[in-house]
């Protein structure tokens, strides 16, 4: 059983589909300002963190177009259950640099180069020393190391985007989108179909859950952490489970 289960994601869907509330989300999308970029998926080396609008939204995306969801699951295990031992970029890009979820892609993607340099490197400087309490906290409680490229792992602020307008940004700005977001979710979670606590997660944090319960996944997590061998075999029983569960 998943944390997230299936019928009430599926639940969710219908009630988002039928209250308008994907086309809410859109309209928030449209409004973000455009800009060209390279397309050097640089960027792309995360979990983004999305809110459960977005993830209903991606999903549905991916369940109607099964040979995409199929393709992209095995990515989010392998980023999830070894993301302790190895950087790897966002399951959802392939191997041309192209964004598999590009249409639904979520806000922190379409906001990514609309940072200042000043704020983006505060909010670096800010997730660095969380990354490496993190890992002082799991070599104490239990007794292995992350992997030193993961801690200090930056994804350095993009010099080569270039806003349309020629504006970026403010804080207050990207935080109004946010907003607009949440007010979206919260009608989802005052009906009461989706049974799950309101917490940040990223977009692979979400597909674990709707597979796994958190505790399940997270103890398997950190079981394969403390012996990445043995660890890769557990790694491909839990691909096997869930193709099983996919069919």
């Amino acid at each position: 059983m998943a944390s997230i289960k299936r019928d009430e994601i599926e639940k969710s869907i219908a009630y988002a589909e039928k209250n308008g509330i994907f086309e809410k989300l859109n309209k928030i999308y449209d409004t973000v300002p455009s800009g060209k970029c390279e397309g050097c998926a640089k960027c792309c080396m995360e979990s983004v963190g999305i809110n459960l609008t977005e993830f209903l939204n991606i999903y549905k995306y991916l369940k109607e177009r099964p040979e995409i969801y199929n393709k992209y699951i095995d990515k989010v295990l392998d980023y999830y259950f070894m993301e302790y031992k190895e950087k790897k970029p966002c399951p959802f890009l392939d191997e041309n640099k192209r964004c598999a979820i590009y249409e639904v892609r979520p806000l922190n993607c379409r906001i990514f180069g609309h940072w200042y340099k000043s704020d983006y490197n505060l909010n670096l400087d800010s997730i660095k020393e969380k990354n490496r309490d993190y890992r002082d906290l799991m070599k104490a409680r239990y007794g292995f190391e992350i992997n030193e490229d993961v801690v200090e792992y930056r994804i350095e602020y993009c010099e080569k985007f270039i806003p349309d307008n020629g504006e970026r940004l403010s804080k207050e700005e990207r935080l109004s989108y946010l907003d607009q977001i949440m007010i979206l979710d919260s009608q989802i979670y005052s009906k009461g179909m989706i049974d799950i606590d309101f917490r940040d997660r990223g977009i692979v944090e979400y597909f674990i859950d709707s597979l796994f319960f958190t505790d399940t996944s997270y103890n398997m997590k950190i079981k394969i952490s403390q012996d990445f061998d043995k660890g890769e075999k557990v790694l491909k029983r839990i691909k096997k489970i869930v193709a099983v569960g996919k069919k």
